[in-house]
C-alpha cells in the first residue's frame, strides 16, 4: 500500500481529489511546444508520483537532439534578465530587447530576497530603464534601441554574451547588438571589470547611402542628494561622460564611445535624459552638473555597408553595505574593482585599449562552448549558473579597516549569508572556470575567518562565527569543504596550495571524527547538522557517505603531503564505516538507503524510511575529484532508480496538492525530482520543524543537478538528462528568467551543480598536480566534441570514431596545457593495441596501456601544448 501522502488519505480519496483537480492528459503539460509526458489517468496518481512517467517519444528526442540557442522574440512578455556585469561588481541585466534593466550596485535588498524564492512563481518581467537607453536616428527620425522602437526584436543567448537583432521594414537600417562584459575562464581579474559593452553593427539595408547617428544617454542614479558634476573626457581609445557626485570618492556612472576620434554627439548638461537629446551636435561644454549626459558617433553607410560602434557603460560605487547576517544585517566595507581604477571612465578607457584581446578571447571561449556536439539546451543550463557570480549575490570586498580582499558570497542574492559550506558543497561551475576564486574562499573564508584554530571547527557562516551560540557548524558542510580542497588542489599544477592549507584541513577532518565518530567504526552519532537546516539524528546514509568521502579525500591529501599513518587510518575508518552502512541502511525490499533515527520522538524528524535525492551524495561527490566510489556499484546503481522511480514526476502540481508544505520552485504542470518521497510509508514527526519540514516536498535545483551528475557517471543516461531538460522547461523564457534559478532568493549558488553534468557527460577526469587529463563522453563518444578547461589553459576536446578507429584532438586555445598522462575511455565497437601521438603533426613518444577499458598514454618527460597548437591521438 502506498502512503506517500499522510495515512488518513485513502486512495479512493486521491483518485476523487486528482480527478477534481482536472489532471487529465490535456491539461497537465498545456502550453508545452512539445507535450513531455501522458496521457494519464487518476489511477497513475495514486502514488501521486507515477512509476511509469510515461514520456512522449518526442520529447525524449529532444534529450539528444542538437537543437538551437534559446531565441525569443522580444516585444511581448519579457522575463529575460542576463547578468551582464564583471564579477563581483554588482548586478544589471539585459533584457530580451537589449535594455539594461534591474540595476543593483549598492547590494539593496528588496521584498523577494527572501528564503522563499518568490521569484519562482512570480517572475519579475524586464522594466525599462530609468534614464539609460540607446537609439538610432536615420532621416531625421530616431528610433530606440529596443522594442519600442523596432517592430522585429530577436534575442539569441549566447551567455557569457548576447546577441539582438533589430529590423523594421520601416526603417532603412538594421542593428545586431552583441553584448558582454569581459569573460575569460582561469582568468578572474579580466573577468571583473565595472563596465558592459554595448558592441552595435549598423548594416544599411538601403539601395541608397545613409547617414546614420547612434547614441546613448545614461543618467546617475546613486549621485545622492548633494551637488553633482559632469565631464567629457576623450581620451585615447575611448570618448566618454561621466557623471559622480561631487567631491573625492563619489559615486559615479560613465558613458563611453570606443575610437580615437572625438565624439559627434555630446551632452553634459542633459536635463532630462532621453532619446531626442541624446543626438546634440556642436555643444562645447565639457563640464557641468547634471546627473545625466549622452554620447554618439555619426556613421555614414553605402548600401549594403556595415559599421561597428562599442558603447561602454561603466559604474564606480566606492562604498558598499554587504549582507552578513539575516534580514537586512550589513557590514560596511568598499568594492574591490572600485580601488583599480580612480575613476568609472578610466574601468572604460583599460577595456576599450584592449577591446580586440578581450572581446575576441570573451567570443572565444563562448565560440568553444556552444561549438559543441551536445545539445544546446543542456550546454545552456550547465553554464548560465555561473552568472550568479555577475548578480548580488556576491560581493568582492575590503572589509572596513582591512587591506585584504575577500569574497563575500550569499546563498542567493542578498539572502542567507556568510558563503554558506552546507550550500557552495554542492556549486562545481566556479571551481572549472575561475578556480583562483574557490582556492582563496578555502584559504581566506572557511579556514580562514571562519575557521577555529583551536579544534578544527568551520562556522558553516564565516560572518556569523563571532556571533555564534554553542554549535554553528555543519556536518555535510564541513566534509564537503573538505573535498573541496583537494578539487581546488587538482586545479593547480603543483601542491603548494595544499601544502599551505592542509595543516588547517587535516585539523578540521581529525575535529568531525571526535564530534561524530569517536569510536572510529565509520557511523556518526549525536546531532548533525546538515543543509536542510536543522540536525538530523541517528544513522543517516547521505551524512555518512559524505563523511567517508571526506575521509577518503583527506587520504589522498595525506599521501601527497607525505603522511602514510594519517591517509592509513582515515581508510581504516572507511574500510569499517562503509559495508555497515550498506548492512544497516539498505533496504533490499525498498531498492534504496533508509536513514534509521532513535526512537526519540523529538529526534524521530528526517527523511526516516523515504526515498532522500541525496543518499548517496558523497560517492557523486568522489567522481568531481576523479576518486572511485566506495560503495557498492550496484547498490548505487539501484539507490538513484529509486528516486527515478520514486521522486521524479512529471507534474510536481500533482505531488503538491497532497504534499502542501513546502516552497514552489516547480508548479503545476511542470517535471522535477522531488526530494524525498514515502512509497513505503511514512514515520512522523516529519520534522522538528515546519518550515524545514517543507524542503523534503520541494524541487531544487542543485540537488536535482547533482543527482543527474551522478546518474550520467553511473550510466543511467535518459533519466539524467530527463531530469535536466525538465529544469531546461521549468526555466524556458516563456515561463520566466532563464538566467536565474531559485531556490532560495534570486541565482542561487546551488544550482552550479549544473556543471557536474558537464563534467559527467564529457568523462572528464583531472589532476593538475599529477599533470593527468582524461575524457570518456557519455553522449554520442563516437563522434563527440566539448569545451574543457584545466590549471592553466582551456580549449575544446574532440573524439571521433572513423572505420573502427578512435582518434582524439585536445586544442589549446588559451593558455597552456602540461601533461604527463592522458587517457581516453574506450568506444564500444573499438579495439585497440597502440597508439600514435603527434603535437601540431611532430610525433611525440608516448607509453600505452589498456587499463579496465581506459587507454592510458604516458609521456615520460611530459609534454606541454601551448597557445595554438593541439595534441593528436590515433588509437590503432
Amino acid at each position: 500500500m502506498d502512503t506517500l501522502n499522510t495515512p488518513s488519505v485513502a486512495q479512493s480519496s486521491r483518485r476523487d481529489f486528482i480527478k477534481a483537480s482536472g489532471l487529465t492528459a490535456a491539461m497537465l503539460m498545456v502550453g508545452r511546444m512539445n507535450v513531455m509526458a501522458g496521457p494519464f489517468e487518476a489511477k497513475d496518481f495514486d502514488k501521486i508520483i507515477p512509476a511509469d512517467k510515461k514520456l512522449s517519444a518526442d520529447w525524449i528526442k529532444s534529450l539528444y537532439a542538437r537543437g538551437q540557442a534559446t531565441t525569443v522574440k522580444a516585444g511581448k512578455v519579457d522575463y529575460i534578465g542576463m547578468p551582464i556585469n564583471g564579477m563581483g561588481t554588482g548586478q544589471v541585466y539585459l533584457s530580451g530587447d537589449g535594455e539594461l534593466w534591474c540595476w543593483n550596485l549598492t547590494a539593496e535588498k528588496d521584498k523577494k530576497h527572501t528564503p522563499k524564492g518568490l521569484r519562482y512563481m512570480k517572475p519579475d518581467m524586464a522594466q525599462a530603464p530609468s534614464g539609460q537607453g540607446f537609439a538610432v536616428k536615420v532621416n531625421g527620425k530616431v528610433h530606440t534601441l529596443d522594442s519600442a522602437g523596432f517592430r522585429d526584436v530577436t534575442f539569441t543567448n549566447q551567455y557569457p554574451m548576447a546577441q539582438v537583432d533589430y529590423a523594421d521594414e520601416a526603417i532603412p537600417v538594421g542593428v545586431q547588438l552583441e553584448a558582454y562584459t569581459p569573460f575569460i575562464p582561469l582568468n578572474r581579474d579580466e573577468s571583473s571589470y565595472p563596465v558592459i559593452v554595448m558592441r552595435y553593427t549598423v548594416t544599411n539595408h538601403s539601395a541608397k547611402t545613409q547617414e546614420v547617428g547612434i547614441a546613448g544617454w545614461i543618467e546617475n542614479l546613486w549621485a545622492g542628494k548633494g551637488a553633482t558634476q559632469s565631464v567629457y573626457r576623450p581620451l585615447e581609445d575611448i570618448a566618454t561622460v561621466e557623471c559622480s557626485s561631487a567631491g573625492k570618492n563619489g559615486n559615479a556612472v560613465a558613458l563611453g564611445v570606443f575610437g580615437q576620434a572625438a565624439a559627434d554627439f555630446v551632452e553634459v548638461n542633459q536635463a532630462k535624459p532621453g532619446a531626442e537629446a541624446a543626438f546634440t551636435v556642436g555643444n562645447s561644454d565639457t563640464e557641468g552638473t547634471s546627473r545625466a549626459a549622452s554620447i554618439g558617433r555619426q556613421l555614414s553607410l553605402k548600401p549594403g555597408e556595415s559599421q561597428t560602434v562599442s558603447f561602454a557603460v561603466s559604474w564606480r560605487i566606492p562604498q558598499v553595505n554587504y549582507g552578513v547576517g539575516f534580514g537586512k544585517k550589513t557590514a560596511p566595507g568598499s568594492y574591490h574593482y572600485a580601488t583599480q581604477w580612480p575613476t568609472a571612465a578610466d574601468a572604460a578607457a583599460q577595456v576599450a585599449s584592449r577591446e580586440t584581446e578581450l572581446y575576441g578571447t570573451t567570443k572565444q571561449w563562448t565560440d568553444t562552448w556552444y561549438d559543441s556536439s551536445l545539445p544546446y539546451w543542456f550546454l545552456e543550463r550547465a553554464f548560465i549558473p555561473i552568472d550568479c557570480m555577475q548578480t548580488q549575490m556576491v560581493q568582492r570586498v575590503y572589509a572596513k579597516g582591512e587591506t585584504e580582499d575577500i569574497y563575500n558570497m550569499e546563498e542567493g542574492v542578498r539572502c542567507c549569508p556568510g558563503n554558506c559550506t552546507h550550500v557552495w558543497n554542492y556549486a562545481q561551475g566556479l571551481a572549472r572556470i575561475f578556480p583562483e576564486i574557490e582556492r582563496e574562499c578555502r584559504d581566506r573564508i572557511e579556514y580562514g575567518r571562519g575557521f577555529d584554530p583551536k579544534n578544527g571547527m568551520i562556522f558553516f557562516r564565516y560572518s556569523m562565527k563571532d556571533g555564534a551560540r554553542g554549535r554553528d557548524d555543519a556536518l555535510d558542510g564541513t566534509c564537503g569543504t573538505i573535498i573541496r580542497v583537494l578539487r581546488e588542489s587538482q586545479m593547480t599544477t603543483d601542491y603548494s596550495f595544499l601544502a599551505s592549507i592542509w595543516d588547517r584541513v587535516k585539523l578540521s577532518m581529525d575535529f568531525v571524527i571526535k564530534e561524530w565518530d569517536a569510536d572510529e567504526d565509520g557511523i556518526l552519532s549525536g546531532a548533525q547538522h546538515n543543509t536542510l537546516d536543522e540536525p538530523w539524528y541517528g544513522k543517516v546514509p547521505w551524512l555518512i557517505n559524505v563523511y567517508h568521502a571526506a575521509l577518503k579525500a583527506s587520504a589522498v591529501m595525506a599521501r601527497q603531503m607525505d603522511q602514510p599513518a594519517v591517509a592509513e587510518r582515515y581508510e581504516r575508518i572507511v574500510a569499517k564505516g562503509a559495508p555497515k552502512m550498506v548492512k544497516e541502511l539498505w533496504n533490499e525490499e525498498f531498492g534504496y538507503f533508509v536513514h534509521i533515527p532513535p526512537q526519540d520522538e523529538t529526534q524521530m524528524h528526517g527523511s526516516t524510511n523515504g526515498c532522500h535525492i541525496d543518499q548517496v551524495l558523497g560517492d557523486s561527490w568522489l567522481y568531481e575529484i576523479g576518486l572511485d566510489p566506495i560503495l557498492p556499484r550496484e547498490k548505487t546503481r539501484k539507490a538513484l532508480q529509486a528516486l527515478w522511480k520514486y521522486n521524479f514526476t512529471p507534474d510536481v502540481g500533482a505531488f503538491r496538492k497532497v504534499m502542501t508544505n513546502g516552497r514552489w520552485y516547480a508548479g503545476p504542470g511542470d517535471a522535477g525530482l522531488v526530494m524525498t518521497s514515502f512509497p513505503h510509508g511514512k514515520i512522523e514527526p516529519k520534522s522538528g520543524n515546519e518550515n524545514y519540514a517543507g524542503y523534503l516536498n520541494e524541487c531544487m535545483t542543485g540537488f536535482e543537478w547533482q543527482v543527474a551528475a551522478h546518474m550520467l557517471r553511473e550510466d543511467m543516461i535518459e533519466e539524467a538528462m530527463a531530469i535536466g531538460k525538465a529544469i531546461y522547461d521549468r526555466y524556458s523564457a516563456d515561463k520566466r528568467n532563464p538566467y536565474n534559478e531559485i531556490e532560495c532568493s534570486d541565482h542561487y549558488s546551488r544550482a552550479m551543480a549544473s556543471y557536474g553534468t558537464y563534467l559527467a557527460a564529457c568523462g572528464y577526469r583531472y589532476d593538475g598536480p599529477e599533470a593527468k587529463l582524461g575524457f570518456g563522453p557519455k553522449l554520442s563518444p563516437e563522434d563527440f566534441k566539448a569545451a574543457f578547461t584545466t590549471a592553466e589553459g582551456w580549449g575544446r576536446f574532440t573524439q571521433k570514431v572513423e572505420g573502427g578507429q578512435q582518434n582524439a584532438v585536445l586544442e589549446v586555445g588559451y593558455g597552456r596545457l602540461h601533461l604527463k598522462e592522458f587517457s581516453l575511455d574506450q568506444v564500444k565497437g573499438t579495439k585497440a593495441q597502440s597508439a600514435t601521438v603527434a603535437v601540431n603533426g611532430q610525433p611525440v613518444e608516448a607509453r600505452f596501456q589498456m587499463v579496465d577499458g581506459c587507454y592510458v598514454l604516458k609521456f615520460e618527460s611530459g609534454i606541454t601544448i601551448q597557445k595554438g597548437e593541439s595534441l593528436q591521438v590515433s588509437l590503432v
